[in-house]
């Protein structure tokens, strides 16, 4: 029979389903932390992994990844992830403008 029940296959979806929300869990656990220790949650999110960036002693990182976020890493990754994404010419062209325009006025 085609619809019978597959022990092995639900078994393993439910271990892998269990390993995802594991990771959730200990990322939750980290984040938890750090605001105990004085760390301010910000409203930004790691360009990597979207995860929420903390701030601490004057230095942005992002938990998850356990890296340091910038203004530039994430205004580098949103550039690339466009352009992966396939940007349009006329968006393209729109955005070159507007940064000639930018720049005229800061002269």
């Amino acid at each position: 029979m085609s619809d019978e029940f597959d022990r092995d296959a639900e078994r393993e979806k439910l271990r892998e389903k269990y390993e995802r929300d594991q990771q959730k869990r200990e990322a939750s656990e980290r984040m938890s932390e750090l605001l105990l220790q004085g760390a301010t949650m910000t409203n930004r999110h790691c360009p990597e992994c979207q995860s929420p960036v903390f701030t601490y002693e004057g230095t942005a990182f992002c938990p998850t990844c356990e890296r340091e976020v910038t203004e530039e890493s994430e205004a580098e990754r949103s550039e690339a992830s466009e352009r992966a994404s396939g940007r349009s010419e006329r968006s393209e062209r729109r955005h070159a403008s507007r940064e000639a325009e930018r720049s005229e006025a800061s002269n």
